[in-house]
């Protein structure tokens, strides 16, 4: 089966493509894969906005947290009112800043890629090695989320706090990082479904008398968008 390409529509300003609505199906026979694939459009768009969501508030920390670190440093010279504990809550919003947008990244191809080998290969072998990756993540953020969320009832059961002022209770900064890794677990598997969805569900409307459905590229088309 040939790629059909994705129509441009919902094109915002920043020229990205967000997953075909099913107003671009309603001429198609209804089926059981199409109303499926419609679903997982939908539930993409959904989460889309999600990860954009979770990026603009990580951004934002960060932002704030130069402001932040700007204005304590020329507190220190002139002799203004510092807050206590910097060091200890810059690291709170560092972490949440760095695990909370990983799904952000995943879903808009910002973390590294070796891709030196993708332009040689074909789209079905090219899609494979894209389901391997996105495995290969969740299973990496399923286990590191796993044993973070274990090492969170400990410290809650037995009462730890840090060392530092306020005498933080340390699962709460942990509990930050374990949901971290449990949305970029999330995400990827959701990402790998929708790449299965695109890649099975056209063919087999096909084969009940469907016509040709607009393939929908999960990871190199279309980065999170609300349009």
């Amino acid at each position: 089966m040939s790629e059909v390409p994705v129509e441009a529509e919902g094109v915002d300003s920043a020229g990205v493509i967000a997953p075909p609505s099913s107003d671009s199906l309603a001429g198609e026979i209804r089926t059981l894969p199409l109303n499926c694939l419609i679903f997982m459009r939908s539930f993409t768009r959904m989460a889309d906005r999600i990860y954009l969501v979770m990026g603009w508030i990580c951004g934002m920390e960060l932002l704030l947290l130069g402001f932040f670190i700007t204005y304590q440093v020329i507190a220190r010279k002139v002799g203004w009112v510092q807050a206590p504990a910097t060091d200890v809550m810059s690291g709170y919003i560092l972490a949440m800043a760095a695990t909370w947008s990983f799904s952000y990244s995943l879903r808009s191809g910002s973390h590294v890629r070796i891709d030196v080998m993708l332009p040689f290969m074909g789209w079905r072998t090219r899609r494979l090695a894209d389901i391997v990756a996105l495995g290969s993540v969740a299973f990496l953020a399923s286990i590191t989320a796993w044993k973070m969320w274990i090492v969170i009832l400990k410290n809650y059961e037995r009462g730890v706090v840090t060392n530092d002022y306020p005498l933080t209770p340390l699962w709460i900064p942990k509990i930050v990082v374990g949901l971290g890794f449990a949305f970029l677990g999330f995400t990827a598997m959701q990402m790998m479904l929708a790449m299965l969805a695109e890649w099975f569900l056209p063919m087999w409307h096909r084969n009940l008398g469907g016509g040709e459905i607009e393939i929908y590229d999960v990871m190199i088309d279309n980065p999170p968008s609300v349009a």
